[in-house]
């Protein structure tokens, strides 16, 4: 079954699938600070607020196999060194990416990897306890692993 999504315009009833059954719209946001609404309102080029704002200056992580310990030190890391190739014009992921394999190398041995970008997928082996893949400044993945 394939169906054509079309832009809905004002005064048109909605798009109804095949079979007669009525597609039913989504749900109302349950609240002003709900989060896909802000960040809709984001894209639209209006202001983020600050709740948000501070949400996105926090590493949110999606999979990790260190310990806790170490993973805080990571994402300490990976903060600072994107925060410090922050910049007006963006930031530096490059930069960024290199000084975190530098800093990781100093601190917990050599053969460390970083990939920081947005919309990649990854498949690395890596060494048990070593893999850490976050999200930061909502928008930013980084992976850091060891092999």
């Amino acid at each position: 079954l394939k169906l054509k999504l079309r832009p809905r315009r004002a005064g048109l009833a909605p798009f109804r699938p095949p079979g007669g059954a009525t597609a039913a719209p989504p749900p109302p946001p349950s609240s002003p600070a709900c989060g896909d609404s802000e960040l809709l309102l984001a894209m639209a080029g209006r202001p983020i607020n600050s709740t948000l704002k501070k949400q996105m200056q926090k590493a949110v992580i999606k999979h990790s196999d260190m310990e806790t310990e170490t993973k805080n030190e990571v994402l300490d890391i990976i903060s600072g060194s994107v925060d410090k190739f922050a910049g007006a014009e963006g930031v530096n992921l490059e930069a960024a990416s290199k000084l975190i394999k530098e800093t990781l190398d100093k601190q917990y041995g050599f053969n460390w990897h970083c990939a920081i970008g947005k919309g990649f997928s990854y498949d690395v082996t890596a060494q048990n306890g070593t893999l850490l893949n976050c999200f930061y400044m909502g928008e930013y993945a980084v992976v850091v692993f060891k092999c």
